[in-house]
């Protein structure tokens, strides 16, 4: 089954982090992350919003792991969500 991962932050250059770390860094890469079927990145009002459609809950969780959310803390702080689920595709049918 698909999952959906859904990522809104704060857009932050490398300049403003104190680890040079930017909030594209922490998004997936379309051909590089395993599992990653798909992902479409806007900014809006200085924040970065990624839709990633994942093979599956566990190659989603793989990458969205306690590293990630340490690094997604430092960077952010609580300024950042993300959500997880399962895409349904009966009813996308």
């Amino acid at each position: 089954m698909r999952y959906l991962a859904i990522l809104e932050c704060p857009v932050i250059f490398s300049g403003e982090s104190p680890n040079g770390m930017t909030s594209m860094d922490m998004c997936p890469s379309a051909g590089i992350t395993r599992g990653l079927i798909s992902r479409h990145v806007k900014v809006i009002d200085s924040r970065v919003i990624a839709v990633c459609i994942w093979q599956s809950e566990f190659c989603a969780k793989l990458y969205f792991n306690a590293e990630w959310y340490e690094k997604a803390e430092a960077l952010w702080g609580d300024r950042y969500q993300l959500r997880l689920e399962a895409i349904d595709e009966e009813a996308v049918a």
